[in-house]
This record gives C-alpha cells, structure tokens and sequence, in this order.
C-alpha cells in the first residue's frame, strides 16, 4: 500500500474514533450512553404532563368546560352530532390522521430492520430504538388506560340524547355510567405518541418538535371533541399519559445504558 494510502486510512480512524467520543463511545465500541443524553432533562416533559393534568381536572371538575365545549358541536333538534359521520371530519381528519402516524411509524421500523453499517448507523440505531419503542409504550399505556376506565364518550351521556350519566375525573362512577373506556383519547394519542423523540433531541429542535406534537395532539383532539367522540379532559388527559410515559421511557433507556 502507498504511503499515501496509509495516511489516508489513518485519518480515516482518527475521525471515526473522534466521532465516537463524541458520542458517549470507546474506540473499542463501548456501549455506554451518550453523555448528552444521559444529562439531558426531561423538565419539558414532566412540565407537559403537569400543566395537561391542571388543564383537564379544570375542564372536569373545576368548571363546567368539558360540557360547555361539546354543546358547541351539538344540535339539539336532531339530538346529535353533525359532524360525528362528515366525511372531513371521520374521514380524512380522524382515520387518515391515524393510518398517516401508522405509516410513519411503520417506516420508521423498516429503517431499523434494513441493517446497520457505519458508526453514525449504530449511534441513529439506538435513537432509533427508542423512538420505536418508546412512541409503542404510549400507544400501550393509553389502550389500556381506555381499556380500564368507567368514563363514557358524549355521544352515550344523557346531556347528547344517550341514556349514560356524566361524572367528572376522580369522582365515583354512577351504577348508569354507559360503556366507559373513553377515556384518555386514543385518537389523540396518534398525535402524542411523537412525544417520544422528545428526548432525542436538545435546542430549539426539542422545543420546536413538543410544540409541533402538541399542537398535533390538540387538533386531533378538537377533531374528537366536535364528532361527540370525546370531551376536552379526555384529549388532555391523553396529552398528560403521553408526556408522562416518554419522560418514563427515557429515563429507564438512560439507566439501562449506564448499567
């Protein structure tokens, strides 16, 4: 091999083995957690879940916000919701929003089964794993959290012409409560599942992402609240999971690596 050549592949590894300290990486390929992640706080997250929970016991039990939202949407006459079957509104901006946060976490898992090659791979492949798993934990947590709960959507309260009794967050459940399991929203949950890259990032690209989530997570639910499929507490109640079980995730991601 030239001299040329060998400089050439010198440099090469300096660079590689610079590039891996810089991420938390030995030059023998340590698996320890990159600093800045490990250091990195999640006060944004706990700070969302907090502010969402006030927001909801306020809308629930504090005010009578919850039900004053929903009569906005609701017409007395025909006793129901017109927007519950508008193709806009089921359609595209509910089962659309839901396939769309599907597909892009489905492509997000294709990315990671089709291999990992260079350093910088390995290091993407770890963030990676997270998000993917991470973002499936909210998913989880809010199906079983809806799976578990007496609370009815709208559509089933008798101030919506149904036949079920509404009662608000921490109170006790009524004999007549309806069909329950609406509450946190799963359909919100589509949106605030994205919490979980979060944590991945730091600057204004964390903040510019929790803002973008959020605002994700309110328009899907405004889109619940006006089809009768849910009330505001429930969306923020989905909100407050949602940052709560990212915050979670990556605390346990950060303890894990660190063993």
């Amino acid at each position: 091999m030239s001299h040329f050549g060998r400089l050439r592949m010198k440099s090469s590894s300096k660079e590689q083995s610079a590039s891996a300290q810089r991420h938390g990486y030995s030059s023998r390929g340590a698996s320890k957690a990159p600093p800045s992640s490990s250091s990195r706080s999640d006060a944004d997250l706990w700070l969302v879940a907090l502010v969402c929970l006030l927001l909801a016991l306020f809308a629930s039990r504090w005010s009578g916000a919850d039900l004053w939202l929903s009569r906005q949407f609701f017409d007395p006459g025909s006793t129901r919701f017109p927007l519950r079957e508008a193709e806009l509104w089921s359609g595209l901006l509910h089962d659309g929003f839901k396939w769309l946060s599907l597909t892009i976490w489905t492509g997000l898992l294709c990315i990671r089964i089709s291999g990992i090659g260079s350093l910088h791979l390995r290091i993407a492949s770890r963030e990676l794993n997270f998000v993917l798993t991470a973002s499936l934990f909210i998913v989880l947590a809010t199906s079983y959290a809806r799976s578990i709960s007496l609370h009815s959507c709208p559509w089933y309260l008798t101030q919506f012409g149904g036949s079920a009794e509404f009662f608000r967050l921490l109170d006790v459940a009524p004999s007549n409560a309806g069909p329950g399991r609406c509450l946190p929203s799963g359909h919100a949950s589509s949106a605030f599942m994205w919490l979980a890259v979060v944590p991945i990032l730091s600057g204004h690209k964390r903040r510019n992402l929790l803002v973008a989530v959020l605002a994700l997570g309110l328009l899907a639910g405004v889109v619940q609240v006006a089809r009768g499929a849910h009330l505001a507490s429930h969306v923020l109640m989905s909100g407050a999971l949602g940052a709560l079980a990212a915050a979670l995730a990556h605390r346990l991601h950060i303890r894990r690596l660190t063993r």
